[in-house]
């Protein structure tokens, strides 16, 4: 009763273990990668030992010969890169990607996880569900085959956990069960670690393993001793939920005993059986043995090479033959002798007598050939251990060459990755997306399992908005809505964001009982049994902590931690940059509204106070005028004789009405400029003409300082293309600033000539104590004085700002010089009228070509005669689609677009044309009481605009401006304003 009840409850024990557990048709390579290292060194820093690189390298190269045989020689020799292919896609971190050469090194171990996917894709490859099976078979190494030739098969069925070790080092379990002359039971189990990399795939595992097993014990007779292959039987087997697999493995009988065998070796002549004789010379192994190079199977024949098997004496003793025989013979002759001295002696004596030497010789060679044979089977044992010990020597060197090897490009790898993840880092300032690349790095390019970052919040203890990856997005949302209070400095949490310390946990069941529960909670949902935490912090303030985790446990390193504390550094470094630049924006929104505000109450009070300033001038006006008309009036006599101080007064309110009305006209024209109302009516005009006249204005104001007043002119006429009105402002404004500042007595020079042969020059130099260096960047500003070197000097400080602007908005520049105490000169230039010839004739093939956009059929046709009169050639488009296809289809030198076109709005046209043509001249037509659009134009990239009616003087002075380019005027401004003032 007890028996039944202890095996129902170890059936129920094993029912348990086996819980989710998938069935055999369910193979490993639904894992998308690979969950434990290949190869190396584990999680825990041990070397990977479970299988050795002799059965890797076996069934890659029976792989290759099979689909070589199966699918040609092309197949056979890209099998192994294909599989090598197939292997890197499974293993996530690059450090242990695998290439042919290195799956073909005997010396390599790798994990059972690494062979069950090399099963599966080996089978998968081949079409054979047997390959497994069939390559197993060809995993018996040269150096086992040669260990294993003194034994007979019993024997080696029976050192079969001996055996079983040099391709699993502890990672299955071997057992002999029985061990007849013919049979062997053999059983093994895998160990609780192996069964681990498995995972719910154990059951397809441990058959494609138990498969590989079976085929090396199958192969034993055929690779040892050249027998047909053993027959194999199943008793149990893991994949079946057995705690075992076990085989009964039976052979073909031997014919010839093992010691007979043995003897026959010691007895044997020269040259038979050689690879099974004795080496008698066991001094000259060592020297062998340390010349072996680990270098995969060339090491394995350099080992076999070493073996004392074959003999190099060539005349061994004859000792055993020559006592036999000198039995025989003296036994011969003692019977003889007996026979002869003493006939009487019975034949039985006789023969007894003969016998007994013979006998005795028999006894004593067969003692002595045991003894020989014993001490010859212990030089074997010593020399196969000697080789072994050699062997695995040389193999934990070579494998620690290639830990090495994996620990420098892993290495390579993190500064690679942390290079990249810094590049990642600093390319944006958006807060969002740098976490996501940051928690992206973490799991693409270090290879962790998951990534988080959560914030602390000082001020309320607690932690919140964690931002998690490599989760689902409901493990997400639960991460990112917790808040999780953190008081406990000693606590996991307190030692990273209180303490401020790194913290790497390698066993999540170690601080269980110390972590929050909401913690705990994220742990379970996650699956983690390894993490690290580092706490993000600029200067002493902590402000969160970064968090990567592993679902082994121990899987995670001190060499982890050191990378992931200069990773949060980093990290740390660029949500702080982020940070700020939130902050900077969101002050600089705040800024920019406060900004547009304070703009529209001050472009508000500006239109007030210009509105203001424009009708109390108007205003002033009016009685100004009427106040100056009576001085003059009292000043002619027409209310009487005035006598001298009379005369001095009025004659000096005069002045002073004269002066005011100045500054109410300064007043008006700054009003004007400031608001973009100022107009300028261009036209031919001769400077020399237009300076004197400007200058014969103010010849008595000079003449009343008693000043010398003089005027230079070319005597060639030079034409100029700007606004009359607006030209004499300028002169005239230059020489009553040279007449205020100049002294009684002194001398007022003005000067016209030709710069350039598109520019011309007016000078006005004075004779005054000059403008001070430091104020000459000044002077054009808008009320300003220089008060300290001219105290005398009354006004406003507007006359040379607005002679600047009237100057630039007429295609000039305008400069000022002085030396203290030489006086002073303000120099401007105007632009030259265009040399055009009289008569342009017909056009020819390389005159410029220009778009008419005009829907008014007149004015269409006015602008193509006219235009092709000057020598353009001359295209024409009646509406704004057409004026489109045009400008897209061909090329122009310039375009005259009507404002009004039908079928696009002309401001349309143009915005469409500029998309295509940055360059393209184009000249707004519209009628006059269109002109904010014209301006509007201008802003969007016209270059003029005529006002309707306009002249044909016009045109043509706008057209061969524009549309002429190596005839325009090489000082224009830097927008191109010199000519996109209206021209009517």
């Amino acid at each position: 009763m007890h028996s039944s009840v202890a095996d129902e409850i170890v059936l129920d024990l094993k029912q348990q273990s086996n819980l989710g557990l998938l069935p055999k048709d369910r193979t490993i390579l639904e894992r998308e990668v690979m969950e434990f290292r290949p190869f190396g060194l584990d999680v825990q820093g041990q070397t990977i030992r479970d299988l050795s690189g002799m059965s890797i390298r076996a069934i890659v190269v029976y792989l290759e010969k099979f689909l070589a045989r199966e699918r040609g020689a092309v197949a056979g020799s890209q099998a192994a890169e294909e599989l090598c292919r197939l292997l890197n896609q499974r293993i996530k971190d690059p450090v242990y990607h695998v290439t042919p050469d290195f799956l073909k090194n005997a010396w390599n171990s790798y994990t059972y996880e690494f062979a069950a996917y090399v099963y599966e894709f080996c089978e998968q490859m081949s079409g054979d569900p047997q390959f497994v099976f069939r390559g197993g078979m060809e995993k018996a190494s040269s150096i086992m085959q040669v260990l294993a030739r003194p034994f007979s098969l019993a024997q080696i069925y029976g050192m079969f956990p001996y055996f079983g070790n040099k391709f699993a080092s502890g990672s299955v379990e071997f057992r002999v069960v029985e061990v007849t002359p013919i049979s062997a039971t053999l059983a093994m189990k895998f160990s609780d670690r192996t069964l681990r990399q498995f995972g719910p795939y154990k059951r397809r595992c441990a058959h494609l393993m138990c498969q590989a097993a079976q085929g090396i014990m199958a192969a034993v007779p055929v690779r040892v001793h050249g027998l047909p292959p053993a027959t194999l039987t199943d008793l149990s087997c893991i994949s079946n939920d057995d705690e075992w697999c076990q085989w009964v493995i039976r052979w073909p009988v031997q014919k010839q005993s093992a010691w007979r065998r043995r003897v026959r070796r010691i007895v044997a002549a020269p040259g038979e059986e050689g690879p099974s004789q004795v080496h008698p010379h066991a001094s000259s192994l060592p020297n062998q043995a340390e010349a072996i190079v680990p270098q995969g199977s060339a090491g394995i024949r350099g080992i076999e090479a070493a073996l004392p098997y074959p003999a190099t004496d060539s005349t061994p003793p004859r000792w055993h033959v020559r006592w036999l025989l000198s039995g025989a013979v003296t036994g011969l002759a003692l019977a003889v002798g007996l026979r002869v001295m003493i006939p009487s002696a019975s034949w039985g004596e006789v023969i007894l007598l003969g016998v007994m030497p013979m006998l005795v010789a028999s006894m004593l060679t067969n003692r002595h050939l045991r003894l020989d044979s014993q001490q010859r089977e212990a030089l074997i044992q010593e020399q196969i251990a000697f080789v072994e010990s050699r062997h695995e020597e040389l193999r934990e060197a070579y494998l620690g060459q290639e830990q090495t090897r994996v620990e420098l490009r892993r290495k390579v790898t993190q500064l690679t990755a942390l290079h990249r993840a810094g590049l990642l880092f600093s390319s944006t300032l958006d807060r969002e997306a740098l976490m996501q690349k940051v928690l992206e790095a973490l799991t693409s390019d270090l290879h962790y399992d998951r990534a988080m970052i959560s914030f602390y919040d000082p001020v309320r203890q607690v932690v919140r908005d964690a931002r998690a990856f490599g989760v689902s997005p409901e493990i997400q949302a639960f991460a990112r809505a917790r808040e999780i209070p953190v008081t406990d400095p000693m606590s996991p949490e307190g030692i990273v964001l209180l303490q401020g310390q790194p913290l790497l946990v390698g066993d999540v069941r170690e601080v269980w009982d110390r972590i929050h529960p909401l913690n705990q909670q994220l742990a379970l949902l996650t699956q983690a049994k390894s993490w690290i935490a580092v706490p993000l912090k600029i200067k002493d303030r902590i402000f969160g902590s970064l968090m990567v985790d592993r679902i082994q446990a121990h899987s995670l390193t001190q060499d982890d931690l050191e990378l992931m504390i200069t990773v949060a550094h980093q990290v740390a470094i660029a949500l702080d940059n982020a940070s700020a630049y939130e902050q900077i924006e969101a002050l600089n929104v705040g800024l920019e509204a406060k900004v547009r505000e304070r703009t529209a109450e001050l472009e508000q009070a500006d239109r007030v106070r210009s509105h203001f300033l424009s009708h109390v001038s108007h205003e002033l006006k009016t009685p100004l005028t009427s106040i100056k008309g009576y001085l003059q009036n009292l000043l002619d006599g027409l209310t009487g004789p005035l006598n001298e101080k009379q005369q001095r007064y009025l004659s000096r309110m005069l002045d002073n009405s004269n002066r005011l009305i100045r500054m109410i006209e300064d007043l008006l024209d700054r009003t004007r400029i400031h608001s973009g109302r100022l107009d300028l009516v261009p036209g031919e005009i001769e400077l020399g003409h237009c300076v004197t006249d400007a200058v014969e204005q103010l010849r008595l104001l000079a003449q009343a300082k008693r000043q010398v007043l003089e005027v230079v002119i070319p005597s060639m006429p030079l034409g100029v293309w700007a606004d009359r009105d607006r030209l004499i402002q300028i002169v005239m404004n230059l020489v009553q600033n040279a007449v205020k500042f100049t002294p009684e007595g002194g001398t007022i020079l003005v000067t016209v000539r030709q710069e350039t042969q598109s520019l011309a020059g007016v000078s006005v130099r004075d004779t005054g104590p000059g403008i001070p260096p430091e104020f000459l960047d000044h002077i054009f500003d808008p009320f300003f004085q220089v008060k300290q070197a001219r105290s005398g000097v009354k006004g406003l400080g507007l006359g040379l700002s607005i002679v600047k602007t009237l100057v630039e908005l007429q295609g000039g520049t305008i400069v000022a010089t002085s030396e203290a105490g030489q006086g002073a000169e303000l120099f401007f230039t105007i632009p030259l009228l265009p040399t055009i010839a009289t008569t342009r004739g017909i056009a020819s093939s390389d005159a410029p070509r220009i778009l008419v956009a005009e829907d008014d059929p007149d004015i269409r046709q006015l602008l193509q005669d006219r235009l092709e009169g000057m020598g353009y050639r001359v295209q024409s488009a009646v509406d704004g689609v057409r004026a489109l296809e045009a400008v897209r289809a061909e090329t122009f030198q310039g375009m005259i677009l009507d404002m009004g076109i039908s079928s696009m709005e002309g401001l349309g046209i143009l915005q469409e044309i500029r998309k295509l043509d940055q360059e393209l001249p184009i000249v707004m037509v519209t009628a006059s009481g269109a002109k904010e659009s014209a301006v509007r134009a201008i802003g969007l990239g016209a270059q003029a605009y005529m006002l309707k009616p306009f002249d044909v003087d016009q045109l043509q002075q706008v057209a061969d401006y524009w549309f002429r380019p190596s005839e325009r005027p090489s000082s224009e401004s830097a927008d191109g304003s010199s000519m996109s003032g209206p021209l009517r």
